[in-house]
């Protein structure tokens, strides 16, 4: 019998499982929406209502005592590094794109995958909004405001001068947000563009041994693995390349 907290985590996978079939129905088909509209109104909306009603209040309490309250703002932060990932690759893939069906193809799947990230950037700055920054406004001077500003411009500054068109290191990878289909792509394209000697960590929601054996075949000579986490519900492995 698994735990709780795997089947938890069965049911999320499970809703966004047929969520994600709905919108391809809608995408390859003259379907009306009223499927959609049934997931929705019966199996999301009522699971959103169960969470609320019984467990963020006790979550409130354990996060006070045990936990950090930006940890999910954080997980939105590494979900929008990896989606940005996603689109850089796929604008270089429309920009080689030889004929207009090919490119029609590569614009398509571009302007989902920017969309998505859309979605994910209007909810992570309205809760920023709604939730930190009226607290931050009340409880900090003026000057102490200004300051943080200043300090998260000089940051973002910097990381904007590091910048050379590739991923940064040492980075924390977290696939779990992704489709299936998407992750083994974005851990390749992070694998590649690591500078010898570096590494980053992958989290993942299941042992991902078959992806060492094909990064291991793919990149033959460069793989460094580590197991840093071993389930049962959180895989953690430090994935570097050699100099």
């Amino acid at each position: 019998m698994g735990s709780v907290r795997e089947a938890i985590a069965a049911h999320h996978r499970e809703l966004t499982g047929k969520l994600a079939e709905q919108v391809a129905r809608l995408e390859t088909s003259d379907a009306s929406g009223d499927d959609l509209v049934t997931f929705l109104t019966t199996e999301l909306l009522p699971h959103a209502a169960g969470e609320e009603q019984h467990l963020y209040p006790l979550m409130d309490d354990l996060i006070r005592k045990f936990g950090t309250a930006t940890a999910t703002m954080r997980i939105d932060h590494e979900y929008i590094a990896a989606a940005s990932r996603q689109i850089e690759e796929q604008a270089r893939a429309l920009s080689d794109a030889k004929t207009e069906d090919e490119r029609a193809r590569q614009r398509k799947r571009l302007a989902k995958a920017a969309g998505q990230l859309e979605a994910v950037l209007r909810l992570h700055v309205d809760k920023e909004e709604r939730a930190y920054l009226p607290l931050f406004e009340q409880h900090q001077t003026p000057e102490q405001q200004q300051s943080i500003l200043d300090e998260m411009h000089e940051s973002a500054d910097e990381q904007h001068a590091d910048h050379t068109g590739k991923e940064l290191p040492n980075i924390e990878l977290d696939v779990r947000p992704l489709p299936p289909a998407q992750r083994h792509a974005v851990i390749f394209r992070t694998f590649d563009a690591l500078p010898g000697g570096e590494a980053f960590v992958l989290i993942n929601d299941h042992d991902p041994k078959p992806l060492y054996y094909q990064l291991n075949a793919e990149r033959a000579g460069q793989l460094v693995w580590e197991y840093l986490e071993e389930g049962p519900s959180e895989w953690r492995v430090s994935i570097g390349k050699t100099r």
